[in-house]
């Protein structure tokens, strides 16, 4: 059972209480919302509910849905859409101070515990049944597309390279996404400049997730230290997995390994299978050779201005936050 955690809230005349819940915005392949309505209940709303004492907001949003529809969600694909305060939907008095958190589709069948009803419905379909939370802040968020990156996934290398600069600016940049409350996506090493990246987040009280092989954790090439170290079996399960937990890419110095990296989710972005920003971080002009047969790409006619202008170049840490916060992606290559 869930404990109410509620707030008094003075107004001019008669204090409303606070109800703090988690709630998860879930769409289909439609863009349709899921909704539930409670047993006993007339009012549609997300779901989700109170926390437990002591309970993270996101473990209570991955708890209740549980609970109430039986799907164990993925905590790493959790999103936050926002924090936001509205009138409670079924408690008279009271107003709800929601955690509303966006999880990709998953197959939804039934509903259980207390939940009486399922209905997915599209956010700008007026319902006069519908919670004041959704009405009032989250199909209005859901409407703005130019949402800030919440996490990063960085590829560069496993080595420091001879060029002291690599790694000061390394661990600056990860110094930096803490700072911002950006998450780290990367491969879940602790050697060479990823390592150098992880302990910059860890360092400035930033979140830190690695991926990394069997192979690799067995090499004892893991760090120990971060938020959270998943383990995989395969490189393409690795680099899936990286693509899936983060909103763009970035590629600092590295050799092979990175240019494999980079360039997949860069071609991806030019095919339209993703739409999340690709950068390269130029470090000391560390990618100009790159660019540069890039350029000689397109100028031979085996890439296009188009795919040219979508990777993000950037020389310092503020441009490239900047440029990433305003990239809109390519038309598709074959569309």
């Amino acid at each position: 059972m869930a404990h109410a955690v509620t707030h008094p809230v003075e107004t001019d005349s008669t204090p409303v209480r606070t109800i703090e819940v988690s709630a998860v915005v879930m769409r289909d392949s439609e863009g349709r919302v899921l909704n539930v309505r409670k047993r006993g209940t007339d009012t549609l709303m997300l779901p989700g509910g109170k926390p437990e004492v002591g309970e993270d907001p996101r473990d209570t949003a991955i708890r209740e849905f549980s609970e109430e529809l039986g799907v164990e969600l993925d905590p790493l694909r959790l999103r936050g859409l926002g924090d936001f305060r509205a009138p409670a939907a079924n408690e008279s008095g009271f107003e709800v101070l929601a955690h509303v958190y966006e999880h990709p589709f998953v197959t939804v069948d039934r509903p259980r515990a207390e939940i009486e009803h399922l209905e997915w419905l599209h956010p700008d379909d007026p319902h006069p049944a519908m919670a004041p939370l959704n009405t009032l802040h989250v199909f209005p968020a859901l409407a703005n597309s130019a949402r800030p990156a919440q996490r990063v996934a960085v590829f560069t290398g496993s080595a420091l390279g001879v060029n002291p600069r690599f790694e000061q600016v390394a661990r600056e940049f990860g110094a930096a996404l803490g700072a911002s409350g950006i998450e780290l996506v990367y491969g879940g090493g602790k050697v060479g400049l990823m390592g150098a990246v992880a302990d910059g987040v860890l360092e400035s009280s930033g979140n830190a997730f690695g991926v990394i092989t069997e192979a690799l954790i067995n090499g004892e090439t893991g760090h120990e230290g971060l938020t959270r170290l998943e383990v995989v079996r395969t490189m393409t399960e690795r680099k899936q997995r990286m693509a899936a937990l983060t909103d763009a890419f970035v590629a600092l110095p590295g050799g092979p390994g990175t240019l494999e990296e980079l360039f997949e989710v860069w071609t991806w972005v030019t095919l339209g299978i993703h739409t999340k920003p690709v950068a390269l971080f130029d470090i000391d002009g560390y990618w100009q050779p790159l660019i540069s047969m890039i350029d000689h790409m397109v100028d031979s006619g085996f890439s296009t201005p188009v795919a040219r202008d979508s990777l993000i170049v950037a020389t310092s840490t503020d441009e490239l936050f900047e440029k990433i916060a305003n990239w809109q992606p390519p038309k598709p290559k074959w569309v």
